[in-house]
């Protein structure tokens, strides 16, 4: 093992609690989606607690663990557009981690069922406009979930927000 690796490994590890999640994956805040990932993924293939297995110590070992698994945290958080939002404005309040209780927010079923993050943004808001009464901004979510994911949860939700009688869309009467 490098020297230079050894001691990279050791700054993230002593950075547990002050690099954010940019730093943690080298990227720059603002940065896209693609960014995110490829910075996951070259990160994760030198730091990849298997290849430390047969290397170094105990304490290095749990070094590289504590640190994937901080990586691991930075992506999931930085890839949905929802909890980035909230990382951010956490950051700028001197946060370097999102609380565990706003990461611990789970999908339900129906949005794991879609698995573009934006697609999966616009059905939540199309469920939770069309559960307060805003059909015609629930079927414009709809159809602009749609257009990123043909997901059957999208499809259903647009149906189901077709057959109210305040929709703009098209329903099974032939109204438009």
């Amino acid at each position: 093992m490098s020297d230079e690796l050894l001691a990279e490994i050791m700054r993230l590890y002593d950075g547990l609690d002050t690099l954010s999640y940019y730093e943690f994956l080298d990227l720059r805040p603002g940065c896209d989606y693609v960014a995110v990932r490829d910075g996951f993924y070259a990160r994760a293939q030198r730091f990849h607690p298997d290849q430390f297995i047969y290397r170094g110590g105990e304490s290095l070992r749990q070094a590289v663990y504590a640190v994937f698994k901080r990586m691991t945290e930075a992506y999931n958080v930085l890839l949905d557009p929802e909890l980035r939002l909230l990382y951010d404005v956490a950051l700028q309040r001197g946060e370097t981690r999102l609380s565990e209780v706003a990461r611990a927010r789970r999908l339900t079923s129906e949005e794991r069922k879609v698995h573009n993050p934006f697609a999966r943004i616009y059905l939540r808001s199309a469920r939770r406009k069309l559960e307060q009464g805003a059909v015609r901004g629930a079927w414009v979510d709809a159809r602009l979930g749609l257009s990123l994911e043909q997901a059957e949860p999208l499809r259903r939700l647009l149906t189901e927000i077709e057959a109210h009688p305040a929709s703009p869309g098209p329903t099974t009467r032939g109204r438009r």
